[in-house]
């Protein structure tokens, strides 16, 4: 497959793709390399049998159908890719069925889980404590995605650079390159202020770029890692007595998302805050809300009479 490295570009400067996104599309199309090359086939004159052949070899190998979904999409925009550059005429995606799945429910934690992490981060006063509070208060009350809540600069949410007052709508650029604005609360700002009080503790002296990150940290990319934050708040959420199976920075998110549902925040202004592109997506929070009222009225006095 000679067009791949084209095809990211493209991606990258016409669509706006994120970098993960970029490394996802490209294990996707190596992965689909090898079978033709396995297979003898060329890119050029693959038929939708020989994409159905490739689903059949990806089920057996263990992948699931979500995961069979994303790599289907991601082969279908590559020759739409080629046929838009008149490298191919035929797509050989759009004759092919895909596998169904069923959309699970995001977990969410309960509004006193999140209050019992809250409190748990109050009482420790150590500089590491505090900054993971301002991180965990910033995520729950403005549903950014762990990457853009790592990677804010200080310029984002300072008034100005000659002061530490902290703005209460600040913008965002998030997914496809697209910017948004965040609200956060006034517990958020005062939690913000007192990590900015201690935030010279963590820039690194060897990696400047770490002035410029919020959260700033001594890792490569100057600022506090995904990975680092999950582990973190893992390891808080056990000490607040919440399982470690029900916490992750995304739960935060989905937890943010479905308690606005639940206050009644208008499903379109959602989707604003959380940045997704189409409604759709938001509505997931609605069957989340209709699950817990099912499990509401297992306790109704009906489910315990009995017919005479």
């Amino acid at each position: 497959m000679e067009f791949i490295e084209q095809f990211l570009e493209m991606m990258v400067a016409e669509r706006g793709v994120a970098k993960n996104s970029v490394l996802s599309y490209k294990c996707d199309l190596l992965n689909f390399q090898k079978f033709l090359l396995d297979n003898k086939l060329l890119e050029k004159n693959i038929k939708s049998q020989d994409v159905r052949d490739w689903i059949e070899y990806l089920s057996e190998n263990g992948s699931g159908a979500r995961s069979i979904n994303r790599k289907i999409s991601t082969i279908k925009s590559y020759y739409e890719f080629l046929i838009s550059e008149k490298y191919a005429n035929y797509n050989p995606c759009l004759m092919v069925d895909l596998p169904k799945y069923q959309n699970r429910l995001p977990s969410i934690l309960s509004i006193d889980e999140i209050k019992s992490l809250f409190l748990y981060c109050d009482q420790d006063k150590k500089s590491d404590s505090i900054r993971l509070k301002a991180m965990i208060h910033l995520l729950y009350a403005s549903g950014l995605r762990v990457s853009e809540l790592v990677s804010i600069k200080l310029t984002n949410i300072l008034v100005n650079q000659m002061s530490q007052n902290i703005r209460k709508i600040f913008p965002i650029i998030g997914k496809g390159n697209k910017q948004r604005m965040v609200v956060i609360n006034e517990q958020t700002i005062d939690s913000l202020s007192e990590y900015l009080a201690i935030r010279s503790e963590f820039i690194s002296k060897k990696n400047l770029k770490s002035k410029i990150y919020l959260f700033a940290s001594s890792s490569t990319s100057g600022h506090m890692t995904r990975q680092n934050f999950a582990i973190l708040l893992k390891q808080a959420s056990i000490k607040a007595g919440i399982e470690a199976k029900n916490i992750s920075p995304h739960i935060l998110r989905h937890s943010f998302a479905s308690h606005l549902l639940e206050g009644g925040a208008d499903l379109r202004v959602i989707q604003e805050l959380l940045g997704h592109a189409d409604i759709s997506t938001t509505q997931i929070y609605t069957h989340v809300q209709v699950k817990h009222l099912q499990q509401a009225l297992e306790h109704h006095p009906l489910k315990f009479f009995t017919t005479l």
